[in-house]
């Protein structure tokens, strides 16, 4: 399957998998661990990263289609959800590994990322299967994965999870968040 193959649901759940894999190495790390905070430090940022513009692609495309095409219950509880995860992301972001807080955190992110996944993949996935044509969830893919090229790379809680104002904000906040993570490091090796 060539990447102009791919729908909604397809990149979706690659990215899903993505973060997945990124927790089972923090699990394993056990990143109180002095030796392997550095490592904790860098996966929590790249899971952040990752998280945020899955997150924003979902809100300005995903949920306005699941709302009208879908069920505004869903969406509206996805959103939600959305909301408690970026509160935990921005909490890490203010967390130094070595804190005692750090890796239960990093828990309770965990535990919301993955009910949110279930719930996406057991139930909004299959009715946008049920209710969008092929054609259409090609479409959104590739909204999606546009919307990901320039979203933001941090959590900002302090912005309506609506996509008017993530669309918004999102290029500049995205622009600024990658020149942050630029003149850091934030979430590369080496």
């Amino acid at each position: 399957m060539t990447d102009q193959d791919k729908d909604v649901v397809d990149i979706l759940s690659e990215d899903h998998r993505e973060v997945e894999e990124m927790f089972r190495e923090l699990e394993s790390l056990g990143v109180s661990d002095p030796a392997v905070q550095a490592r904790g430090r860098l996966l929590v940022d790249q899971v952040t990263i990752a998280l945020v513009r899955h997150a924003v692609a979902e809100e300005v495309v995903v949920y306005p289609a699941v709302k009208e095409r879908v069920s505004e219950e869903e969406a509206e509880r996805a959103k939600r959800e959305h909301a408690e995860a970026e509160e935990s992301m921005k909490a890490l972001e203010r967390l130094d590994p070595e804190d005692p807080s750090f890796d239960q955190e990093i828990r309770k992110l965990m535990t919301e990322i993955r009910t949110h996944v279930a719930e996406e993949e057991g139930e909004m996935f299959p009715h946008m299967r049920e209710v969008m044509s092929r054609e259409e969830l090609v479409k959104l893919g590739g909204q999606v994965e546009a919307i990901k090229a320039m979203a933001p790379t941090r959590p900002h809680p302090s912005v309506p999870n609506e996509p008017g104002p993530r669309l918004a904000a999102g290029p500049v906040a995205g622009l600024f968040d990658r020149l942050r993570d630029l003149a850091s490091g934030r979430g590369k090796e080496g």
